[in-house]
């Protein structure tokens, strides 16, 4: 109906409506009423700086060092989403899976050096944080009205995606039977199930 009724005289009026709307603005919240106070107030609440930890020296030895493979690479690009957003950095995936296979050499190096010195550069910890308001929430004007979505620079995914997969190898010996969440072949229905028999004996 809008495209039909549109004229020569309304054209700019009827495109103009097609055009993505603004995001609506925040609320006033504990009284911040700029963008940048606002930040604050939402990053003092939702990120409250962690407890002390006891400082640690990782150690240097490289006896048992594996080098990473491209094909580590590979299998770490492959598992995350094409489409995954990026972060602060604003480089898709699909830029570094373009480069990968075009000089598998770059980001093994990289993700190798990453590895030896057991580090992760300050510039891929780096988080891009959108705001999201909770639904169906009384009142926004407190912190806890809302909720964020963390975007990583995508190259730190693939560092991380790396490290997982060997920390995975090794958490039959460390884990409990009973972890289900975050393990390949796992799922929530196993932990159903398990309950369930465990019930059923129990009732015999």
């Amino acid at each position: 109906m809008l495209v039909e009724a549109t004229t020569p005289a309304n054209l700019w009026n009827t495109v103009t409506k097609t055009f993505p709307k603004d995001p609506p603005r925040l609320a006033t919240i504990n009284g911040a009423t700029t963008f940048h106070e606002k930040a604050d107030v939402l990053r003092e609440q939702l990120f409250p700086p962690p407890p002390p930890s006891p400082k640690h020296t990782p150690s240097q030895d490289m006896t048992n060092f594996v080098e990473v493979s491209p094909e580590e690479i590979t299998t770490a690009i492959n598992a995350i989403l094409a489409l995954s957003a990026p972060g602060d950095d604003t480089i898709p995936t699909l830029v570094w899976k373009n480069l990968h296979n075009f000089r598998p050499d770059v980001l093994t190096a990289m993700c190798a050096w990453s590895r030896k010195n057991r580090t992760l550069p300050s510039i891929l910890k780096k988080m891009l944080a959108v705001v999201i308001p909770k639904p169906w929430k009384p009142d926004y004007s407190i912190p806890k009205a809302y909720r964020m979505i963390s975007l990583l620079p995508t190259l730190s995914k693939v560092i991380e995606h790396v490290s997982l997969a060997r920390l995975t190898m090794f958490a039959p010996r460390i884990l409990s039977p009973y972890q289900f969440e975050s393990r390949k072949k796992y799922a929530a229905l196993d932990a159903v199930h398990l309950l369930l028999e465990t019930a059923t004996h129990a009732a015999q």
